[in-house]
């Protein structure tokens, strides 16, 4: 990455982002949940340098605040995903057979339906509550890598490598753990960089669409959702969340791509 200037600023802004959001309560100068009627749609200022909204809530506090709602649930949900789809794709690509056969089938089901789609219908299902969005995410997301995970092992497999443990006595969750899965999680974790943008667009539509998060929630969906309502008369309401999102999200996409170029993923 050193190589590349806007990659190297991508990942420096997430770097930057995420010990933003775990200082969050040392960094933030108001209380993002603290009313203040005196200071109501102030513009961005030197005091309130994102503006105040219709609460006059320091806008800049709480998006400091909602990094921990907005980005790392994105991290815990796709490393659930992983361990998930690890264990389900390599045992279906190493063993094959009636096994192979019925994880595949189950899959299929799932990968049929679109992610978000399946997402909400989901949420329908379980009711509103984060909780149940993580959940839905999750059982929404987990087919798609389990097939990815399937092809890698395939390949793996045809490797001298593999053919040299099994002569030295190395086979089933032996050969697994010490020699399959060591040499695919490079590309595992390409393809939850990419996804981690995709996953938090997710959550802040959700909070945007009123399934997700619920007021008075610092999340920038919901933070989203709060300037709709006052986009003539105080824009910085729903600009700077909105502006946080696409940047965040990009700056994974570009991480997630230049590792994809490295490794040859499609």
């Amino acid at each position: 990455m050193k190589t590349n200037k806007m990659v190297s600023a991508a990942l420096l802004f997430i770097i930057v982002l995420i010990l933003a959001g775990i200082f969050a309560p040392w960094l933030q100068p108001y209380d993002p949940f603290q009313p203040d009627y005196d200071a109501k749609l102030l513009k961005p200022h030197f005091h309130h340098i994102f503006g105040t909204d219709y609460l006059g809530r320091d806008i800049f506090s709480r998006i400091l605040s909602g990094i921990k709602q907005s980005i790392f649930p994105a991290f815990v949900v796709l490393g659930i995903v992983m361990i998930i789809s690890l264990a389900l794709g390599t045992l279906s690509g190493y063993y094959g057979s009636r096994l192979d056969m019925l994880i595949m089938s189950i899959t299929d089901i799932f990968v049929a339906v679109p992610n978000i789609l399946l997402t909400i219908v989901i949420i329908g299902f379980l009711g509103f509550g984060m909780e149940n969005v993580y959940l839905a995410i999750l059982l929404s997301w987990w087919a798609k890598y389990v097939r990815i995970i399937r092809g890698l092992v395939h390949d793996v497999k045809k490797e001298p490598y593999i053919l040299s443990s099994r002569v030295s006595g190395s086979f089933g969750l032996n050969t697994i753990v010490r020699h399959i899965v060591p040499n695919i999680i490079p590309q595992v974790l390409t393809l939850v960089i990419l996804d981690v943008s995709k996953v938090i667009l997710t959550l802040s539509g959700l909070s945007f669409l009123g399934i997700g998060a619920q007021p008075p929630s610092p999340e920038w969906g919901v933070m989203l959702l709060d300037g709709k309502n006052y986009l003539q008369i105080a824009p910085w309401m729903g600009f700077f969340p909105g502006f946080m999102i696409f940047v965040t999200a990009c700056a994974f996409q570009l991480c997630g791509e230049k590792l994809r170029s490295r490794y040859k993923l499609k």
